[in-house]
């Protein structure tokens, strides 16, 4: 049953039946997204992302997805310093302005609850694009369609996540996406940069099991799915960032140690944390993550704006 939803703010939010949902639609998109359809769901549809912090993948994988499905974008990078924000416009008034000029808003920005903010009081849909460290709702979404697909499956996996876990929004979303397939969870993180306490209360109470440790090397042993993530420079005092810079570097012999192939994933970009030597791994997934975010963003504009193809029978 397609979810019923006016916008998407948080992972939290959704139910693993809405997941399901929307990775089965972003895989039933892809002939449209490789040229292989005519058909054009959003044509004449307008989506604008607006981005109050930095991005490649995100802003571009939202605008590739829009061109291929028929419509077109309008957009504001670094809006902090580009656009009226940086005259001391206030979030709600932008929304209600830049709402007259599409049909979907993509939404970036350096707030956590911003997303929620904003689409409390849009008259469009609301995609949250990251709101500072609180949750990304579309990478993890295209994590978990990688995962699907490298593994076959969501359920049960052994999964290790390791970096900055208390300030990566990424990880953040991923676990809690992820919470609802029995996953066993093993987090690694410098003591002081743990996953926050709510969430880790979350994945308790839906059944889920999951370890803390600093010893990334044992962490690897039998798993499914290694996530590393990018230390949050930006997110954090320039002497906290001194404790973990440089405290973990995933290589591939490293990885090569374990008895099990696993599916490497990294959000993008790395900096120290991904040894280049990984990506002629054979579990390496973090560029096929890349392609799979304009699937994703394709089916969360789809079924947002109610466009899903009647072909589809969803």
């Amino acid at each position: 049953m397609k979810p019923n939803y006016t916008s998407i703010t948080g992972i939290k939010n959704l139910s693993k039946e809405d997941i399901n949902y929307i990775l089965d639609l972003a895989e039933k998109l892809e002939p449209i997204i490789q040229g292989k359809s005519q058909l054009r769901p959003l044509k004449d549809k307008v989506l604008c992302t607006f981005f109050y912090e930095p991005s490649t993948r995100t802003r571009l994988s939202f605008e590739s997805a829009m061109n291929k499905l028929g419509g077109t974008c309008i957009s504001m990078a670094d809006a902090q310093k580009t656009s009226s924000v940086w005259k001391g416009e206030t979030l709600e008034d932008t929304i209600r302005t830049i709402e007259n000029y599409c049909d979907v808003i993509a939404l970036r920005h350096f707030e956590a609850g911003a997303a929620e903010r904003a689409a409390s009081i849009s008259r469009v849909p609301v995609i949250n694009a990251g709101d500072g460290p609180n949750e990304h709702p579309t990478q993890t979404l295209l994590d978990m369609l990688t995962i699907r697909r490298e593994c076959g499956k969501l359920e049960g996996l052994k999964v290790v996540m390791c970096g900055d876990l208390k300030h990566t929004r990424s990880t953040n979303s991923l676990t809690l996406g992820l919470s609802n397939y029995g996953v066993d969870f093993t987090f690694v993180q410098p003591k002081g940069f743990e996953t926050s306490q709510w969430i880790l209360d979350l994945v308790k109470e839906r059944g889920c099991s999951y370890t803390q440790t600093e010893d990334l090397q044992s962490a690897l042993m039998g798993a499914d799915v290694v996530y590393m993530c990018r230390i949050q420079k930006e997110r954090f005092p320039e002497d906290e960032f001194e404790l973990i810079n440089g405290k973990y570097c995933l290589t591939r012999d490293m990885l090569e140690k374990s008895p099990k192939v696993a599916a490497v994933l990294h959000h993008l970009p790395r900096v120290n944390e991904l040894d280049t030597s990984v990506d002629k791994y054979p579990g390496c997934a973090y560029f096929k993550q890349t392609y799979n975010g304009v699937l994703i963003r394709a089916a969360l504009m789809t079924m947002l704006l109610d466009k899903v193809p009647v072909e589809y029978g969803m």
